[in-house]
């Protein structure tokens, strides 16, 4: 079997109101070979992707993906950086890369990688909440609890800390005090305001707090916020090498590791940062609300996989669940994992034929 095309796949596509008439471009990669077995994937670069990852494939045999792997990495990191186009297009094409190695095998990719458990559970994670009042921020939760989930993600980037406040306090009263809330700060704070928040949140009963400091000295900023709260401090998401994460484990700054799907290598770079956070007795919750479909699947398989984020189906901005017959719907907090082969999913290519540049 050997790899005879690499093709990216751009979808442009309606996100948010209809009234808003906004638009959003989504990259997918499909690895095809002679044999007409096709690999999916998510996300990544279509310059990288084309340019740089597909000529180093092509001709290969795609079921040794490890040696893919490096290949990639070596061609494109010096210059594309960690945590750039880079990273992020070797992830999508390693996903697809086990995709098509699942169906080959006649396998599910979760149970190739480890195969540790056949249900995963997921929380709700919302869109950014700066912009939206106190009660809307309230009603949006209460909406996803209404589906089934019984934990929820809040995420603040611009807003006053007295606003913050105010909407965990509304939310913990909407979902009552056994449910999980957690909030994503996404760096926004200096490490005493980060401490000074936490003190503040503490009565609110947050589950997590991921990324609350800024970047310039993170490791420190989130020792000092661990200090000063009894919820878990997380993050890591956009370190996208092993050797990042080591960094930031050594340092003592994370409780639970995020490494993004895309950004750390996809599955064969994931499952490296997994056994690396298993190693120092830390969970691992890969980030990406857009990406439950294929980060169920390293949390289905390692023994320290935690949760998966997902963005509700019911969300106008949410759009990657239509690439799919039927739809990639979580029901109840819960994505049970099936014996179908590859990623278990099927493409719906009349939504994707409408939507292709």
């Amino acid at each position: 079997m050997l790899i005879t095309g690499v093709e990216p796949v751009v979808l442009r596509c309606p996100i948010g109101p209809p009234e808003a008439g906004q638009t959003k471009d989504w990259v997918n990669v499909l690895v095809h070979t002679d044999e007409g077995i096709t690999g999916f994937g998510r996300g990544g670069d279509v310059a990288v992707i084309s340019g740089d990852l597909a000529p180093l494939l092509v001709g290969s045999d795609p079921r040794n993906i490890v040696s893919l792997w490096d290949r990639m990495y070596e061609a494109v990191w010096r210059y594309r950086g960690p945590n750039r186009a880079g990273m992020s297009s070797i992830g999508a094409v390693d996903v697809a890369l086990w995709d098509l190695y699942g169906k080959v095998c006649g396998q599910p990719v979760w149970r190739l990688l480890g195969g540790f458990k056949d249900t995963v559970p997921a929380y709700a994670d919302g869109i950014d909440f700066s912009d939206q009042s106190p009660e809307a921020v309230a009603a949006k939760i209460e909406s996803h609890q209404a589906l089934g989930f019984d934990a929820f993600k809040l995420h603040f980037h611009r807003s006053d800390p007295q606003e913050v406040l105010e909407k965990v306090r509304l939310c913990r009263e909407v979902i009552g005090p056994d449910k999980r809330l957690m909030i994503d700060v996404w760096r926004a704070w200096s490490g005493p305001l980060a401490v000074d928040m936490v003190k503040k949140l503490e009565p609110f009963g947050l589950y997590w707090i991921e990324e609350p400091v800024r970047h310039d000295d993170e490791p420190m900023y989130m020792r000092m916020v661990q200090a000063s709260t009894k919820a878990l401090v997380t993050g890591g998401e956009s370190e996208g090498t092993l050797f990042g994460v080591r960094r930031l484990l050594n340092e003592g700054a994370l409780q639970v590791v995020q490494t993004d799907i895309l950004e750390g290598g996809g599955y064969t770079g994931l499952r490296k940062i997994a056994a690396l956070a298993e190693a120092y007795h830390l969970p691992f919750a890969p980030h990406g609300a857009q990406y439950p479909d294929i980060n169920c699947h390293m949390v289905a398989a390692v023994s320290n996989g935690f949760m998966v984020s997902t963005c509700p189906h019911v969300e106008d901005f949410q759009i990657w669940s239509r690439l799919y017959s039927p739809p990639f719907i979580v029901e109840n907090g819960q994505i049970a994992m099936t014996e179908k082969p590859g990623l278990g999913l099927d493409l719906d290519w009349e939504f994707i034929d409408r939507h292709r540049v």
